[in-house]
């Protein structure tokens, strides 16, 4: 077996060619194609970021909706904006981060333009987008692969743990590493087709919570991906009950391999530090015969012989 610590580039290839289309024909949803100017994509990349596409696409719209302008925004309370993400995760959290995009782009040039971005190499761009606060690793990555192409797979903390689970990653990474691994085994044109169909699988309410590391925790060496197919069948099929008990029989049996491999080891070197203990010797060898005891000149005559000496008289 093929723990996700170990993997090598052609095991994690593998298992993604198994695990795509599988993937695909769960959820059966073409990639979506955006096309929006720079700020706009670092604004839908904040309401992406672990959510659906179809719930990030309405509070994208909402977001357009509620104010009139981005300068609406921008001048409006975290609290105002908070209503664009109602149903999201960290509504709070969303709101503040456009509000620091904004302000940000505004103070920089007084307008809503950020298309420079696109002309600068990967380099420069992101050191343009670190200026901004509170940008997350994803959002930033999500931007420039979006709009200036570049060979960066972006990763959100809910994508994160559904590829800690499939075990394509370890689970001792952050989300930018966890990028930097799979980055040997996804194409740059691949990578919007690749992210969607792990975000279809990191955001489906009916299986996420197995992926809750806090519930259950990925042992220490990773899940084995060779078996990914075989657990993502049993979590569609069953829910996250079976595949919890499926995963739970995995780890048993390795451990049980583990203990084997031990035992042999230790039966190995046992072996190899042995004393030689000298040959036991024979009874025969062992044995000794004790001398006989002279007989006293003085020893009284056996009854035998005594009935003897009294018929020869």
């Amino acid at each position: 077996m093929v723990a996700a610590s170990r993997a090598k580039t052609s095991d994690r290839a593998a298992i993604l060619k198994k695990l795509l289309p599988a993937i695909k024909k769960q959820y059966k949803v073409a990639v979506p194609k955006h096309d929006r100017p720079v700020l706009e994509t670092i604004l839908f990349a904040i309401c992406l970021e672990d959510a659906t596409v179809v719930d990030a696409e309405h509070s994208y719209a909402r977001l357009f909706s509620e104010f009139p302008d981005l300068n609406e925004i921008r001048v409006s309370s975290v609290k105002e904006i908070e209503r664009a993400f109602a149903g999201q995760t960290d509504p709070e959290w969303r709101a503040f981060r456009v509000r620091s995009v904004l302000q940000y782009v505004f103070e920089k040039s007084f307008a809503f333009e950020f298309e420079s971005l696109r002309k600068k190499t990967l380099e420069l761009a992101t050191k343009q987008l670190a200026k901004i606060k509170h940008l997350s690793t994803f959002v930033r990555n999500y931007t420039l692969q979006a709009v200036i192409g570049a060979h960066l797979i972006p990763i959100d903390p809910a994508m994160g743990r559904s590829l800690v689970w499939l075990g394509l990653v370890p689970p001792n990474q952050d989300v930018e590493q966890m990028g930097e691994t799979l980055k040997a085994v996804v194409r740059k044109t691949e990578v919007p087709l690749f992210c969607f169909s792990i975000r279809c699988l990191a955001t489906d309410k009916a299986v996420l919570d197995e992926f809750d590391s806090a519930k259950f925790p990925a042992p220490e060496e990773g899940h084995d991906g060779s078996l990914v197919t075989d657990r993502l069948d049993a979590l569609y099929k069953s829910g996250a009950s079976r595949a919890r008990a499926k995963n739970a029989a995995d780890r048993l049996e390795l451990a049980k391999k583990e203990e084997a491999r031990v035992a042999k080891e230790e039966a190995k070197a046992a072996k190899a530090t042995a004393v030689v203990k000298p040959a036991k010797k024979s009874d025969a060898e062992t044995k000794t015969t004790p001398p006989k005891a002279a007989k006293p000149k003085d020893a009284p005559a056996k009854p035998a012989a005594k009935k003897a000496a009294k018929k020869s008289k």
